[in-house]
């Protein structure tokens, strides 16, 4: 299914918009797109919103390895991913 809802962001950066009545719970996967303003540059975006490359060394100085330690085998991964698929279908 598809839906194309109008939303607002506020200032604190929190996403308003009225969901139509009747939707399923689960995960939704969101896109969102900016309407173009006259005046707006992508300088003048917030910050965060740009892509800053990291040198590997920044990478490693910062922290950032390891995310698969401790992860199970690929195999193993998507056996589990089908596993609670078919349970929560039922």
């Amino acid at each position: 299914m598809v839906f194309h809802l109008k939303g607002h962001i506020t200032d604190q950066g929190e996403l308003k918009l009225d969901l139509p009545a009747g939707l399923p719970a689960g995960e939704a996967r969101i896109t969102i797109e900016i309407p173009a303003r006259i005046g707006r540059t992508p300088e003048s975006l917030d910050p965060s919103l740009k892509i800053v490359p990291m040198t590997g060394a920044e990478i490693v100085k910062a922290g950032l390895i390891g995310g698969w330690e401790g992860a199970p085998e690929g195999t193993a991964w998507v056996e589990e991913q089908r596993t609670r698929r078919r349970e929560r279908r039922g």
